[in-house]
């Protein structure tokens, strides 16, 4: 009996499973501990990366800003110093500054004590961010183009963009180093004059030495270029309207000129000197009629590395300062920024140029060199005395004979092809062609006749006193002939601000008090439509200021 009921107590003994199960209950509530403990550490330490990430990328945008004076190791630690949720972040930063740039980049490590994954045997897990920035200002090429034709008079508005010009250019240099900021200024209006260094500088197919206007083709609109190895063609130097000898005071009428010669008109290349700049925009005087297509083509053609070796013949010739040698920088170097800036007030009218029927050589107008009457003089106790024209009879007193030369002097007869008469321009005669033919024989000390060339002829006569006296048509050809017209000058332009923004020159436009025509011209020339202005009055300044600021965001975001 009783082994059989030692027999049933471990029967049931045996069959009892009642503590299996509390078994298994606690290793699965430990599995689900270290599962969900796992994820809570493995999301403190996505957080944490997070944090030190976020933390990171503006310590180095702040190491980096060009405004910043401390160390770029300071501000990175001092950064990340302020990431609470741990105490021991180590951080490595490597830095490089220049004079327009600061690179900083950084790596950040620190490790993240677990709270579950301890359990098996993890007791840490480590965090590494890294993050770079870099700001970099460009150099700058301005190209400011301005509008100086007649209308400018009007209204105050040459006074108010001078005004603007002005402000915009002191923006332009404050806080710049020296020679990172190179504009030009190229005033326009019927014509564009480079400074005498520029014109020497280039390639010039010289005829007249009165003026420095060029007279591009067609074609040459539809480049950006101002090649100084490929020869260029000067501009004739005339006037429309006027008197012989037009360009003297007595017969001024400068306002027709096709070239504006004054120093106040000449383009002033690459300078970063704000009182030379603010001096040049001072003396800018309205005049003449405008041909936008010639200034958007000089201001274009300053920015295109082309021109470099103009710059150079600048430097020597001190017109330009040393530090601007690779000015204008080459397309690749991302690290300058183009801009042109294009100031008009109205339409398109006149670009005046003589076709080649009055080119070359052989114009109707002749030189006459004559001398003086030659005297020989007589030595006579230390006394000189004018005998006489020939040496016999200074000499028959046995006295010392000297010959004193004449002064010559240049007088000038148009020739009239109809009749083939001359007119004795200083006498206000006419002369049959052989009278004028025998002037060396019936001219008191003649010495020469030369036929001008037509260059060095128009610099002495404007076109309609000419027409005048010979009955012939050059004015019609200066003006509406070969001269540009209105519509071809529009065409002109556009051709050259395409060229500009293909070759990835910036280019605003601003219409000062323009008609909606004119406008929508120079709003097409614009690089968007973002970058054209109108502008009115006093508002001149606001606009530049406004192309001022989206300069500096451009300089910030190339």
């Amino acid at each position: 009996m009783k082994r059989a009921m030692s027999k049933i107590g471990v029967n049931q003994f045996n069959k009892d499973e009642g503590g299996s199960i509390l078994v298994f209950i606690l290793v699965v509530f430990m599995t689900i501990v270290f599962v969900g403990g796992t994820a809570i550490d493995l999301s403190r330490h996505e957080t944490l990366r997070a944090t030190m990430q976020y933390n990171l990328d503006r310590a180095v945008l702040a190491a980096a800003s060009l405004k910043q004076t401390k160390v770029p190791d300071d501000v990175v630690n001092d950064y990340m110093s302020k990431v609470s949720a741990i105490e021991e972040i180590s951080v490595a930063t490597v830095y490089d500054t220049g004079l327009n740039f600061r690179t900083v980049s950084a790596t950040a490590t620190a490790n993240l004590n677990t709270m579950f994954m301890s359990m098996a045997g993890i007791e840490s897990m480590p965090i590494t961010v890294t993050s770079a920035a870099e700001e970099r200002i460009p150099k700058l090429e301005i190209s400011l183009v301005l509008d100086v034709s007649g209308s400018m008079g009007s209204n105050n508005k040459l006074t108010n963009l001078k005004v603007a010009a002005k402000e915009f250019i002191t923006t332009m240099l404050t806080d710049v180093d020296d020679d990172y900021v190179a504009i030009s200024v190229i005033p326009f209006n019927n014509s564009v004059a480079p400074s005498e260094g520029m014109y020497n500088a280039l390639t010039v197919d010289d005829r007249q030495d009165y003026s420095t206007c060029l007279d591009f083709a067609d074609d040459d609109f539809n480049n950006v270029s101002i090649d100084p190895s490929v020869e260029q063609s000067q501009l004739i130097y005339t006037s429309l309207y006027g008197g012989w000898t037009w360009a003297d005071t007595d017969n001024l009428d400068q306002s027709s000129r096709t070239c504006y010669t004054d120093e106040y008109f000449t383009i002033m290349p690459y300078s970063d000197n704000e009182a030379a700049l603010h001096t040049k925009i001072d003396s800018l005087v309205a005049d003449g009629w405008t041909a936008g297509h010639l200034g958007i083509k000089w201001g274009a053609a300053m920015l295109d590395p082309s021109f470099q070796p103009v710059t150079a013949d600048l430097i020597t010739a001190l017109e330009v300062d040393a530090g601007f040698v690779n000015v204008p920088a080459q397309y690749s170097d991302f690290d300058t920024l183009k801009v042109i800036i294009m100031m008009g007030d109205g339409a398109n009218t006149y670009e005046f140029r003589m076709g080649p029927d009055y080119q070359g050589d052989n114009s109707d107008l002749w030189e006459v060199v004559s001398a003086e009457q030659v005297f020989w003089y007589a030595q006579h106790k230390k006394k000189a005395h004018k005998t006489s024209t020939s040496e016999a009879k200074c000499s028959k007193n046995n006295w010392i004979c000297f010959y004193k030369p004449g002064v010559e002097k240049s007088t000038y007869f148009l020739h009239r092809p109809s009749n083939n008469n001359y007119y004795d321009i200083e006498n206000n005669n006419w002369i049959s062609n052989g009278e004028f033919n025998s002037l060396n024989t019936t001219m008191d000390g003649w010495v020469s006749s030369t036929q001008l060339t037509w260059d060095k002829a128009w610099g002495l006569m404007p076109a309609q006193w000419y027409d005048g006296r010979t009955g012939e048509d050059s004015f019609s050809d200066l003006v509406w002939g070969t001269g540009r017209t209105s519509n071809e000058a529009d065409t002109a332009m556009a051709a050259t601000c395409t060229a500009a923004r293909n070759a990835g020159l910036v280019v605003y436009t601003i219409g000062f008090e323009t008609s909606s025509s004119t406008s929508a011209k120079l709003a097409a020339c614009a690089s968007s439509s973002s970058h054209y202005y109108d502008a009115n009055g006093v508002q001149i300044s606001t606009v530049f200021a406004q192309i001022a600021a989206s300069i500096q965001k451009l300089k910030l975001t190339q």
